[in-house]
């Protein structure tokens, strides 16, 4: 046991090809360096894979890791956090889901899990108290994410059972399947459940009872999580909207500021924006609010569609991503008809922004007349029609036909296209763009561009610059708004705190809270300094990982789109971030970063982080 209170000190080793499973100490010291999940995770991935490593091959791992809050009395702490090289990017992935998977397996005794290798047959792991094994999956193989889950959990006699999924998808290897967990959250970014399928691994299971976790302050603590408890209670976003609306409020607040992405970015005004808002979204479909381990704020939500073509249907209510990349991305005004979509991806394992992304690309390939109806197998591909998009979806989750092709992402369909498409394909390193935009916000387009994972918009956060504290449309000091923006998501993530409750601890920066969080609850005695250089360690690790596999700056670019066409319309008409403007970005921030001018972490800087014990130098 660590001598840090909050860990259990132990990670399960689980190797798939021999079917050896064992246990292994966290050293305090690793503690000490990485803090938890997002930091253990990049640490673990970047010792245990070589250069070159194939994302599919048996050689990659698949790292699961929690925080230090996860699993204690701090509310709105749930993540669970996956790593892994991505199928998608071929670069570092890591992607984070709620529930209560992270919680169990703290409660089962491990910090993390790793698992490696390949099985000659499908099996998934179950993890009951300490207790691993292997059982036999050939019967789930094929069953969509809420079949398996129902059918592990008759199977072990165990309704409580916490179960991480891949559906249809995942088996198939399409490039961004996700993995399902609780069958209401989604690690979705980046194709992880890929790797999972890859490794004939259908399911993790866990279940845990262990009084493990120990609290070093307790008393401070209890004043810590009493007083965020207050802040979420007498917050109306967290105590009314996010409960009466999840996350879709983003719908006509970005589309009221001219930035919402509307027919694959071509603009950024949705005409029908009104009726895919919150408002018709809670009244058409809200059903009941879900909650996460220990979460105040019920971000989640359980709808039943009402009446039209998919009447009955009961399903997990789409949040604003999702009614971005089906709804205003693809030209779709119908409800009913986003949150089918959302279902599909959530029964076949697939994230729902590369997959909307994907088809808006193939949309404007098919106005373009890029793409006719034959090679599309006889779907008439337009803007705005919904039959068109169920059944290109269908036909991804399948990864059949046309699918097959989209399932590949928007960075190859346009590599294997050429006719100009590369100027509409919106990635970043691969990674199909969230819905919060690149034009609209100079911080963004450089977050965005430096983002380890690509088109994430969960490195750098886009609300500093909504919320008019920083200057939108200016490139002045946004290298050290990007720094620290970032410095605190990656500590938001090693902790594993939500991103719903990031402004109640500290947005722009590390702050006292961050510090007081983690010194009462596990017993460390950083300062603020210690805290950065923990971050500042992480983000560095994260950026030689991608180095090492060939990313620099070439790969910290934007789409063409939104380097050279202006938004054409609405309240931030003229907007754009030409390439020279990104270049003077991008030079301060490598400077501010101990980067060279190519964006490679320089020796000094790397010895200075005391990463040089496992980062060799040349990175390539």
């Amino acid at each position: 046991m660590s001598k840090y209170s909050a860990y259990c000190g132990k990670l399960l080793r689980v190797n798939l090809t021999n079917s050896v499973i064992s246990e292994e100490n966290i050293e305090d010291e690793i503690l000490e360096k990485y803090i938890g999940c997002n930091g253990l995770g990049a640490y673990y991935l970047y010792k245990e894979t070589k250069k070159g490593v194939e994302p599919l091959g048996e050689d990659n791992k698949l790292i699961f890791f929690t925080g230090p809050l996860t699993g204690t009395i701090f509310p709105s702490a749930p993540k669970v956090g996956i790593f892994s090289k991505s199928p998608l990017t071929k670069g570092f992935m890591d992607s984070y889901a709620g529930g209560h998977l992270g919680a169990e397996l703290k409660f089962s005794g491990y910090d993390g899990l790793i698992i490696e290798g390949k099985s000659e047959k499908p099996v998934y792991l179950w993890i009951n108290d300490g207790c691993a094994e292997l059982r036999d999956a050939s019967d789930y193989w094929g069953k969509t994410t809420t079949a398996t889950r129902e059918a592990i959990k008759r199977d072990l006699n165990e309704p409580l059972v916490r179960i991480a999924a891949i559906g249809p998808s995942g088996e198939k290897l399409v490039s961004y399947s996700c993995i399902m967990v609780d069958g209401t959250h989604a690690a979705g970014r980046g194709g992880l459940g890929a790797i999972m399928g890859a490794k004939n691994l259908k399911a993790v299971a866990v279940k845990g009872t262990k009084n493990c976790i120990r609290i070093a302050h307790k008393e401070e603590t209890q004043k810590i999580v009493d007083d965020l408890f207050h802040e979420i209670r007498t917050n109306k976003v967290l105590n009314s909207g996010l409960p009466t609306y999840g996350t879709t409020g983003a719908t006509t607040a970005n589309n009221s500021t001219g930035i919402l992405g509307t027919r694959n970015w071509q603009t950024e005004t949705f005409e029908d924006a009104e009726k895919i808002s919150n408002v018709e979204l809670a009244d058409k479909l809200f059903e009941k609010t879900l909650s996460c381990f220990q979460c105040p704020v019920r971000c989640i939500h359980f709808c039943k569609i009402k009446d039209g073509k998919y009447s009955g249907l009961e399903t997990v209510k789409p949040q604003y991503e999702t009614v971005y990349s089906f709804g205003s991305l693809c030209g779709i005004s119908e409800p009913n008809v986003i949150a089918m979509a959302n279902h599909l991806c959530n029964e076949a394992g697939l994230d729902t922004i590369s997959v909307g992304v994907s088809i808006a690309f193939i949309m404007e390939c098919f106005e373009k007349g890029i793409l006719m109806e034959p090679d599309l197998n006889g779907i008439k591909a337009e803007f705005g029609n919904s039959d068109s998009l169920i059944s290109l979806l269908e036909k991804v989750a399948a990864n059949s036909g046309i699918g097959e092709f989209i399932g590949q992402g928007t960075k190859i369909m346009s590599e294997k296209l050429g006719q100009g498409t590369e100027k509409f394909a919106i990635h970043i390193k691969g990674l199909e763009l969230a819905g919060h935009s690149v034009r609209g916000y100079k911080g963004m387009s450089l977050g965005y561009a430096v983002s380890p994972r690509g088109g994430s918009h969960q490195d750098m956060r886009h609300l500093p610059e909504r919320s008019g504290q920083f200057d939108r449309r200016s490139i002045e000091g946004k290298e050290q708004l990007v720094h620290n923006v970032m410095a605190t998501t990656v500590i938001r993530d090693s902790f594993t705190y939500c991103a719903m409750v990031e402004d109640n601890i500290g947005r722009v920066g590390l702050t006292e809270k961050h510090l007081n969080i983690i010194n009462a609850i596990c017993g460390f005695n950083f300062d603020l300094a210690d805290l950065q250089k923990i971050s500042d360690r992480i983000i560095n690790l994260e950026r030689c990982f991608s180095v090492r596999e060939g990313m620099d700056r070439k790969d910290d670019i934007l789409p063409e789109r939104f380097m050279t066409e202006p938004i054409p319309e609405g309240p931030s008409e003229g907007m754009y971030t030409p390439k020279e403007e990104l270049d003077i970005m991008l030079d301060k921030y490598y400077q501010l970063r101990g980067w060279d001018a190519n964006g490679v972490p320089l020796f000094e800087t790397i010895k200075e982080l005391n990463l040089d014990d496992i980062i060799q130098v040349p990175l390539r």
